[in-house]
C-alpha cells in the first residue's frame, strides 16, 4: 500500500502481493480458532482493502498498455473505477455492519493506542508485557545495534527505493508497537540488524573499499572508479527503468505522447516543452553539483584520510563486534533455557539453585492420577500441562474471558463457596508462593478479573480495591477470607486452611510453590466432562472443541453477565454494563474512590 501510495505500483507488485494475500488467508481460515477473522475482524480490514485496491491498479494498467493511454487519461479511470468501487464498499460495509458480520477490534489491538490499563479489559490490563519498553529493555535486547540502528535509518531515507522503503516502513512500525508494548520488542530484531548492517556497509563502502580501489587505480593507471557510488546509482536506476520499459514500452510512450501533443495543441506542446527544458536544467546543475563533490572526494589526500579513519574505525568496532557476539549467544542460550529454575541467596548469603517449579510440576506428574485435573491461575496452564503432563483447568491459549473470570472468581472467592465450585472441575489446586510475583501479588487482578464478569462480587468498585492490603501489610476482610489468601499464607501468620475442603498434599523446597488436595470431589461431575459426548466440537473428530460445565455448575455459571466488550459495536450495552464500565475506567484514571494506590504494592510487600 505504501508503495502504491508512492507511485511506485508495478505488476510484480500486484503478483507478489496478490499470492501473498490469498494463500495466507486460505491458510490462516484452515485453522478453527481463526475460521473467517480476517474477513471478519476489524483489525485485519487493511490487508483486504489493500488487496481489492491491488487489483483495481491492475486492471487499469492492462487497460493502459491494450489502449495506450496517458498518464492523465490513466489517473481519471482511477477515479472512475475507485468511486463506484469505494462507494459499493461503503454501502457493503453499512449493511454487513447491521448484521453483525463485522468484530470489534480486540482489546490487546486497542492497547497499542492507549496506555496499557486502559483498555478497559481487565485481563489485558492485568499482562505485565503489555507496558510499553523502556530504554533498559531496549538495550538489553538490541545491544550495540540499539545505537547504531537509527544511523542506519536515516541512511536510508536518503535514497528512495522499493527496498529502502520497505525497511523504513518496518523499522517505523516495530518502534511504534515495541514502544506500546514490551513484548514487541522482540520485533524490532530484524529490522534493527539490517539497519545495523545498512551502517557499517556505508561505512565499510566510503571507507575503505572505495578510497583503496581508487589510489589503486592510480598507481596502476587503471580507469579510475567513481567515486561516490554515482555509476552504481546510474545503473540501479537504469535497471529500473529496464523494469518499468517491460510495462511500458517505447512505443506505446512516444505514441501517447504525440497524442497528447496532437490534442493539446500549440499550447500543449510549449508547455510540455518548457517543463522537460526546466527539468533538463535542474539535473544539470545537480550534476555539476556532483562533480564538484567528487573533485575533492576523489583526491588522493582524502582517499588516504578517508583510509585512515576506516582502519581507525575497523580498531574501535573489533572488540565491539566479538562483545556483542558473545552477548547474542549469552542472550538466546538464557532465553532459551527454562525460566523455572534460577540462582538466588538465602538469609545468610549462601547462593542456591532454586528448582521448586519443576519439582511441584514433577510431583504431580508422579503422585497424582493421570486423569487428575490442576486448578492453578492460567499463567502456570502450559506448564502444567507440558511438565506435569496434567489437565489444567485454564492456560495461555484461553480465548474465553469468562472462563477466566470464573476461575479468578472462585480463586478469590470464601474457601467454603469456592470450594463448592471448585470440587466440580479440579481434583488439585497449585499457587506460587513465597513472595516475589506469587499469586496473592497477582490477586487483585484476579478479583478484578472475576468482578468483570460476576458483576457485585466486589460490590460496587468494578476495580476490587476492597481486595487487598492496607498500608501495615494487613489484609482487608475481603482478601482474608479468599481460598487464595489461605492456600498461599497457610500455616503462617495465623492462616490456616479448612483441611475438610482443602488438604495440603506438597510443598516445595523452598516454599515457592503449594498443592492442595481437593476434598469430596464430585465424581459424577468429573465423569460427564469427560465423556466425549458431552464435548461441543467444530467438527466431528477435530481437535477444536469448546469446553462446557457440569450441570452442577449452571447456576452459577448462568449469574454470569458475559463481558461486554468496551470496543464491541456488535453487542447492546445494557445499562449495568454502562455503568460497570464507566466507573472501572474513572477509578483506573485516578478517580475518587479508585483502588488505593499502595494495593497491588502492598500485595506483593505481604507476600514477601
Amino acid at each position: 500500500a505504501a508503495l502504491c501510495a508512492c507511485g511506485r505500483y508495478t505488476s510484480k507488485l500486484h503478483r507478489a502481493y496478490s499470492l501473498f494475500y490469498v494463500i495466507g488467508t486460505l491458510g490462516a481460515t484452515r485453522v478453527p480458532p481463526v475460521n473467517w477473522a480476517p474477513v471478519r475482524n476489524l483489525e485485519q480490514m487493511g490487508p483486504l482493502l489493500a488487496f481489492v485496491g491491488m487489483q483495481l491498479l491492475e486492471y487499469v494498467e492492462v487497460q493502459r498498455r491494450a489502449r495506450k493511454l496517458s498518464v492523465l487519461q490513466v489517473q481519471l479511470l482511477r477515479a472512475k473505477l475507485a468511486l463506484p468501487i469505494a462507494l459499493a464498499l461503503v454501502g457493503a460495509a453499512a449493511l454487513l455492519m447491521q448484521v453483525g458480520y463485522f468484530g470489534p477490534l480486540s482489546a490487546r489491538v486497542r492497547g497499542l493506542f492507549v496506555k496499557h490499563t486502559r483498555t478497559g479489559n481487565p485481563l489485558v490490563d492485568s499482562v505485565a508485557e503489555h507496558q510499553p519498553a523502556n530504554e533498559q529493555a531496549y538495550s538489553h535486547y538490541l545491544h550495540h545495534i540499539y545505537h547504531i540502528a537509527p544511523y542506519g535509518f536515516f541512511l536510508s531515507l536518503v535514497r528512495f527505493t522499493d527496498a529502502n522503503l520497505f525497511i523504513v516502513l518496518y523499522a517505523g512500525t516495530a518502534y511504534f508497537f515495541s514502544n506500546k508494548m514490551a513484548r514487541l520488542v522482540i520485533l524490532l530484531g530484524p529490522v534493527a540488524s539490517a539497519l545495523g548492517g545498512v551502517l557499517l556497509g556505508v561505512a565499510a563502502d566510503q571507507l575503505l573499499v572505495r578510497p583503496v580501489a581508487r589510489l589503486g587505480s592510480r598507481i596502476l593507471r587503471l580507469p579510475s572508479p567513481p567515486a561516490t557510488g554515482a555509476a552504481e546509482a546510474a545503473a540501479a536506476e537504469g535497471a529500473e527503468e529496464e523494469e518499468e520499459e517491460e510495462d511500458r514500452s517505447g512505443k506505446d510512450a512516444s505514441a501517447s505522447a504525440k497524442e497528447r501533443r496532437k490534442k493539446g495543441g500549440k499550447g500543449g506542446a510549449k508547455a510540455e516543452a518548457a517543463l522537460g527544458e526546466a527539468w533538463s536544467h535542474a539535473r544539470a546543475l545537480g550534476a555539476l553539483a556532483m562533480e564538484g563533490v567528487e573533485l575533492v572526494y576523489a583526491n588522493p589526500v582524502s582517499c588516504l584520510l578517508r583510509i585512515a579513519l576506516g582502519a581507525y574505525a575497523v580498531y574501535w568496532c573489533v572488540p565491539r563486534g566479538r562483545e556483542f557476539y558473545d552477548y547474542s549467544h549469552q542472550l538466546a542460550e538464557g532465553l532459551s533455557q527454562p525460566q523455572i529454575m534460577f540462582k538466588a541467596k538465602t538469609y545468610n548469603g549462601q547462593e542456591v539453585m532454586v528448582d521448586d517449579y519443576r519439582e511441584a510440576y514433577w510431583w504431580l506428574r508422579d503422585k497424582t492420577p493421570e486423569d487428575a485435573r490442576v486448578m492453578a491461575w492460567w499463567d502456570y496452564g502450559y506448564q502444567i500441562t507440558g511438565i506435569a503432563n496434567r489437565t489444567s483447568v485454564a492456560d495461555g491459549n484461553t480465548w474465553n474471558h469468562e472462563h477466566i473470570a470464573t476461575l479468578g472468581r472462585i480463586l478469590t472467592a470464601p474457601q467454603e463457596e469456592a470450594h463448592s465450585y471448585a470440587r466440580h472441575l479440579a481434583d488439585y489446586v497449585l499457587v506460587w508462593a513465597g513472595g516475589g510475583g506469587d499469586d496473592l501479588a497477582k490477586s487483585p487482578h484476579l478479583a478484578r478479573i472475576g468482578n468483570s464478569v460476576f458483576h457485585g462480587h466486589c460490590g460496587n468498585d468494578p476495580t476490587c480495591s476492597n481486595f487487598g492490603f492496607y498500608r501495615d501489610r494487613s489484609p482487608t476482610p475481603m482478601m482474608e477470607k479468599s481460598l487464595l489468601y489461605k492456600l498461599v499464607l497457610n500455616g503462617q501468620r495465623g492462616v490456616a486452611v479448612n483441611s475438610s475442603y482443602f488438604e495440603h498434599a506438597y510443598s516445595s523446597k523452598h516454599g515457592k510453590v503449594r498443592i492442595y488436595k481437593v476434598k469430596r470431589v464430585s465424581l459424577k461431575s468429573k465423569l460427564w466432562a469427560a465423556d466425549p459426548a458431552n464435548r461441543v466440537c467444530d467438527a466431528p473428530g477435530s481437535w477444536y472443541c469448546v469446553g462446557q460445565y457440569p450441570p452442577a455448575l449452571q447456576e452459577f455459571i448462568n449469574s454470569r453477565r458475559n463481558f461486554k466488550q468496551l470496543e464491541d459495536f456488535n453487542v447492546k450495552r445494557d445499562a449495568a454494563s454502562q455503568k460497570y464500565h464507566e466507573e472501572y475506567m474513572r477509578r483506573m484514571g485516578g478517580g475518587a474512590g479508585g483502588r488505593p494506590a499502595e494495593s497491588a504494592a502492598a500485595a506483593a510487600a505481604a507476600a514477601e
